[in-house]
């Protein structure tokens, strides 16, 4: 920041603490459905049994997000295959409720469970660069998105062995912690860019870099550092970000959710609030204006690597 300030004869600013942002995931609860032990007993055929007097318990309530997903997936499906109750008004509002609630279940293990707060955690760094994680988690996803894809599209449930699979899955994914290594990268880099814009709207303002349009000596210098270090060291930074971004989105936007909007549930994953991973895209096109501007203000061209590709 200092050396954009010198080249563009800028006093330096100082960049502000970089915090982590807590940002408020929304409230999203199972149903309190129970089936009444009259209506279970006509489930008696269907074999559900064991799991509504379960699900009916004080410590049927309380279970890891994983192995409610499971238990919730079980029910559901259970309830699509007994048919000869369809006719029945509270069957009816079962089946609609517990499809809600293997929804939600897969949307807790993803955003408010153990594995949620490790793959959002800094506790170490397992990889040394954010495309050795992103690769990483590309990976480690794919399992994970596999199954609980299945659950939502109403397949049959997993074998045990195929769920004691995914639950290895689920530990391997959240320790690449790329959710959190993504967001600390984005709010840095989002705070970078905002002060680096700032200095170059003071440089567009005081209109001192190349007088009458002339190229100057400090005109070259910025060309020379945007060719050079702008376009070398900073820009691959950004873009390993905003491609980040683009493959976490691109990962998560074919899960069928319907209580969620997709980005609402990318948000949630990154812990960030609605709009930020917006307002950075902004600030990034703008840094890139900003430099095209200053540039032609010198009647000097902008080089294709200074394009926002």
């Amino acid at each position: 920041m200092d050396r954009i300030a010198s080249i563009l004869g800028q006093d330096p600013i100082a960049l502000p603490p970089q915090t982590r942002i807590k940002a408020q995931t929304p409230d999203l609860d199972l149903s309190d459905t129970r089936i009444s032990f009259g209506d279970a007993l006509e489930l008696g055929e269907c074999g559900l049994l064991p799991l509504i007097a379960e699900r009916n318990s004080s410590l049927g309530r309380q279970k890891q997000e994983s192995t409610r997903l499971m238990y919730e997936w079980a029910l559901k499906y259970g309830l699509d295959q007994c048919s000869p109750l369809n006719d029945q008004e509270w069957f009816q509002k079962a089946r609609i409720a517990k499809t809600k609630d293997v929804e939600a279940s897969v949307i807790k293990l993803l955003t408010q469970s153990e594995e949620a707060d490790r793959i959002h955690s800094k506790i170490n760094q397992p990889f040394a660069t954010l495309a050795e994680s992103r690769i990483a988690y590309i990976n480690r996803t794919q399992p994970v998105t596999q199954l609980i894809t299945q659950a939502l599209r109403k397949a049959a449930p997993p074998s045990n062995a195929t769920i004691t699979q995914f639950e290895e899955s689920l530990r391997t994914w959240s320790q690449t912690q790329h959710h959190g290594s993504l967001h600390q990268a984005i709010i840095e880099a989002r705070i970078w860019l905002q002060t680096a814009n700032t200095l170059q709207r003071s440089a567009m303002e005081a209109n001192q870099m190349c007088p009458m349009g002339t190229p100057t000596e400090r005109g070259r210098n910025m060309q020379i550092f945007i060719r050079n270090y702008f376009g070398g060291t900073i820009q691959p930074k950004l873009s390993s970000i905003t491609r980040g971004l683009d493959e976490l989105n691109s990962i998560w936007s074919g899960l069928p959710i319907t209580l969620w909007t997709h980005d609402t549930l990318v948000d949630a994953l990154l812990a960030l609030p609605p709009g930020y991973r917006g307002e950075l895209r902004k600030e990034l096109g703008m840094h890139i204006t900003n430099w095209q501007r200053l540039l032609q203000s010198c009647g000097l061209s902008a080089r294709a690597d200074t394009t926002n590709s």
